[in-house]
């Protein structure tokens, strides 16, 4: 008898195991948006051999999963309408239904962090869209749907679809509307609204990203960029081989850096002297700033934390964890005055974080007080290690108590004297354990989507690259390669060119030097250049910056300036979506005449004012502001410090407050120089 159940119980896993087989691809699920106009496709996987049958649209096709268990039934395209569709899907065995499936028009929205920015609860400059609240509570329309993939980054697997907030698509509603990307939701409102079908909105980004991470391996050798194309290569490694490069890696900055440390404490030992008492618990920290992440260093500081706080009944009378991840390259931590753990900049790597088990007897009744001393000498990380000193907590049981309320000064910093002269080594480097390495967010994040036919793609990036002109050859890739894995040569790509953005000018713009423009001026420069490839468009944004804020709050404005090229470029709709972009600019009595593309009816100003931002030079491009002045559709501008006159730019720096030109369309004029770079020689 025992065998016999046994024996059940054998078959009833393996049956169980069976009927779990039947997977649908995780980029479907209800409530999703399908493409119309283009042949729609169902697919996952099955046990091999098996039959999959998918019921769509009063339609049934039955399919058999391959060898390598994976199916995929096809039906015809469909138009878009309202009919919320049910799609089942069964092997016999299992079955999965699909319930309110819309078709529609679908977008796929990446980039960096103006693409993740979400719409927002609360108004939070910087991190939510002006005027959120009654965003929000007006976000009532359930055919706009969102699907919002997960951060994910692979070096070499491509990975499935996996989302973020949610279990799969959602529906827009004030319930769910303040994570949706600002950017991708009032670009897809603005369509809803004019388009008068189901939008769905594809949200893969990742805010800080390079544009490397997002090109595939494919991508890269078919544009003949073989720096990227080779270093995806020369990492091509057996995890053996990953294992024997880290430990190479960690043993050469262990040997660099403990060849250097002792130059920086002779350089710092007087610092940490008058320092000496800090660690006290009777020290008088008063003085000391808040915690505050931004107050950092390009090279070096040594700074100290403090926090004075009540052991909870919950933890007292027990051991207690104490937890603090990597809080700088050395640390010492101090309780009550007693040095309990820390570690040197050149230990390894997995031993510079603490979790460490407190006899009850190490804290004392009331008050108690945690000092933390840190150095940092890499400015990459250095943020990332003052964050993590507010993640430190105590843990008991199932209690835990949170350190976060940290007090802080400055032992030694960068700015009292340099370090012998010496450089500090290079920190361990591991490239493909970054999701910057190239195509580790094409495989993580882009490619499942690219099985899904969508009508397009919206991208708000650059910040990451500004300055750079190899960012040219890296966008001409980026386009082509989506292009090539949507299997639509002509898909349309609709870029934001970066807003206003100069922190350093914040206050003094108007005297910045027309002659050294911020690297965004040089990256806007290059995302007008995609535009002489077919079907793109481009968001022009340098209006709606802030200077001092690399998160414009106007994500409105943005969204329907993508809405607008996507209606002319995808849709077909002869509108003006774009505004005054420079064509020619020709010499006139001692100015210089400047033309425009999109200046149909004749140019005007925001404010009413002359129009401001532009700089003019003579043959020896010596830049100065000049004085400019509406003719019609075009503008003469003229400085009485350049008699010949033969270059002109608009708006060509990091950032301008009053960049006012605009057509009769109200769409600004795109920044400009002309003279121009030859973007094309750039490898």
């Amino acid at each position: 008898m025992g065998r016999f159940l046994m024996l059940f119980a054998a078959l009833a896993f393996l049956a169980a195991d069976a009927v779990a087989a039947l997977k649908v691809d995780p980029v479907f699920s209800s409530n999703m948006v399908l493409q119309q106009e283009r042949p729609i496709a169902f697919f996952g996987s099955a046990d091999p051999g098996s039959s999959v049958t998918v019921e769509f649209n009063g339609k049934k096709v039955t399919v058999k999963a391959g060898d390598d268990g994976k199916w995929r039934a096809e039906f015809p395209a469909v138009k878009a309408g309202e009919t919320a569709y049910t799609v089942r899907i069964s092997d016999g065995k299992k079955s999965v239904t699909l319930n309110d499936v819309l078709v529609g028009e679908v977008w796929f929205c990446s980039g960096q962090s103006n693409m993740q920015m979400p719409v927002g609860k609360v108004f939070r400059r910087g991190w939510s869209a002006e005027n959120c609240e009654e965003e929000v509570r007006n976000a009532t329309d359930p055919q706009i749907r969102y699907a919002f993939q997960r951060l994910v980054s692979s070096q070499t697997d491509r990975k499935p679809a996996r989302y973020s907030q949610a279990t799969g698509w959602v529906k827009c509603s004030p319930d769910v509307a303040h994570y949706f990307s600002a950017t991708a939701y009032f670009f897809g409102r603005k369509l809803r609204q004019d388009l008068k079908v189901p939008i769905g909105l594809v949200n893969a980004s990742w805010g800080g990203t390079r544009i490397e991470p997002w090109i595939s391996e494919e991508g890269y050798k078919q544009a003949g960029l073989d720096h990227e194309a080779g270093q995806i290569d020369r990492f091509k490694m057996t995890p053996e081989e990953k294992k024997a490069f880290e430990a190479k890696e960690q043993e050469r900055f262990s040997r660099e850096m403990a060849a250097w440390y002792p130059n920086f404490e002779k350089a710092e030992a007087a610092a940490k002297s008058r320092a000496a008492g800090w660690a006290d618990p009777a020290f008088d920290d008063s003085a000391w700033k808040k915690w505050n992440n931004q107050d950092r260093y390009n090279k070096f500081v040594v700074r100290w934390y403090r926090m004075k706080f009540q052991l909870p009944k919950s933890m007292q009378n027990q051991k207690v964890r104490l937890s603090i991840g990597k809080v700088g390259e050395t640390a010492d931590v101090y309780l009550n005055g007693k040095r309990i753990g820390g570690w040197k900049p050149f230990d390894a790597e997995k031993s510079k974080r603490i979790s460490l088990e407190l006899a009850a007897d190490a804290f004392q009744p009331g008050e108690n007080v945690i000092a933390v001393r840190t150095e940092n000498f890499f400015n990459s990380s250095t943020t990332n290690n003052m964050n993590s000193i507010r993640q430190a907590r105590l843990s008991a049981g199932k209690a835990r108590f949170a350190l976060n309320k940290w007090v802080q000064a400055d032992e030694y910093n960068e700015r009292q004297q340099p370090i012998a002269g010496k450089r500090a080594p290079g920190f361990i480097n591991i490239p493909y354990k970054s999701h910057q390495f190239p195509g580790a967010l094409y495989n993580g994040m882009t490619d499942a989507w690219t099985k899904l036919p969508v009508r397009g793609v919206i991208w708000y990036q650059g910040c990451s690259n500004a300055g750079q002109q190899h960012y040219y050859p890296l966008h001409k890739a980026l386009i082509a390669d989506w292009r090539a894995k949507w299997n639509n040569p002509d898909m349309p790509f609709l870029i934001v060119q970066l807003a206003g953005y100069e922190p350093g000018r914040a206050n003094n713009w108007k005297n910045s030097d027309p002659n050294r423009p911020s690297g965004y001026a040089l990256t806007r420069d290059i995302q007008q250049q995609m535009l002489k490839i077919p079907n793109v468009g481009l968001a022009c944004a340098i209006d709606i910056g802030e200077a001092a804020n690399i998160h414009p709050a106007n994500k409105q404005d943005v969204g329907r300036r993508l809405a607008l090229e996507a209606e002319r470029i995808a849709y077909g709709k002869k509108i003006v979506s774009r505004g005054p972009l420079f064509r020619a600019a020709k010499e006139e009595n001692g100015a210089l005449r400047v033309s425009f593309d999109n200046a149909e009816g004749g140019l005007k100003t925001s404010d009413g004012k002359a129009p401001n931002g532009f700089a003019v030079a003579g043959a020896d491009k010596k830049f100065v502001w000049a004085d400019a002045k509406i003719d019609g559709d075009t503008v003469l501008v003229s400085s009485p410090s350049v008699p010949a006159p033969k270059y002109v730019r608009y708006a060509y720096v990091g950032y301008r407050g009053d960049c006012n030109l605009r057509n009769q369309a109200d769409l600004p004029a795109y920044p400009f120089r002309s003279d121009a770079i030859d973007y094309a020689a750039v490898k």
